[in-house]
């Protein structure tokens, strides 16, 4: 079971030099997956913004490594390399969830077996639903989307928190 009170003992574990500290350390952080930057600072409000992102980071490059196998992650601004959109990312998907005939139905068909994302679209109402290889880091700024302040909020240096709440399930591929 996840205990956020020891966010601050396992943070201070990051940069322990032996592998069998360090493995569980940031096992045991990717667990809170999406909520790890909200936990951050409701449990460690000592922490500027800044760190907050920087251990964020370590543990997503650290659960690429381990073949987890995403690029990005619920806060991060994307764009999507063939439509030019950008947006933010709520939710990832290992592989894709969206049923046989949404699939087919898209222009293009990215390879099913790899993380896909469910991505905000700024200055739009709608929410996509993309493949890895279809993105690429998006451009700092606002993202426009009434579904922000919903599941995210804002730190000192304009990144985007993901909250504690639940991507509604089975969305995949439909607007919210």
């Amino acid at each position: 079971m996840l205990d956020a009170q020891q966010l601050v003992h396992l943070i201070a574990l990051m940069d322990d030099e032996s592998p069998e500290i360090r493995d569980p350390v940031f096992t045991e952080l990717a667990a809170f997956g999406t909520t790890l930057e909200a936990e951050l600072c409701r449990v460690c409000p000592q922490l500027s913004g800044e760190q907050r992102r920087a251990v964020v980071d370590a543990v997503s490059n650290w659960s690429r490594a381990a073949g987890g196998g995403s690029m990005f992650v619920a806060g991060d601004l994307v764009e999507h390399v063939r439509y030019g959109y950008r947006g933010v990312v709520v939710a990832v998907d290992p592989t894709c969830q969206a049923d046989t005939d949404w699939y087919l139905c898209n222009r293009t068909q990215p390879d099913r077996d790899q993380p896909w994302y469910h991505v905000l679209v700024h200055g739009a109402d709608t929410v996509t639903y993309a493949a890895q290889s279809s993105l690429t880091n998006g451009t700092p700024g606002e993202v426009l989307h009434p579904l922000v302040p919903f599941f995210f909020d804002r730190d000192e240096v304009d990144r985007y928190i993901r909250n504690d709440r639940p991507w509604p399930g089975g969305d995949a591929g439909n607007d919210i």
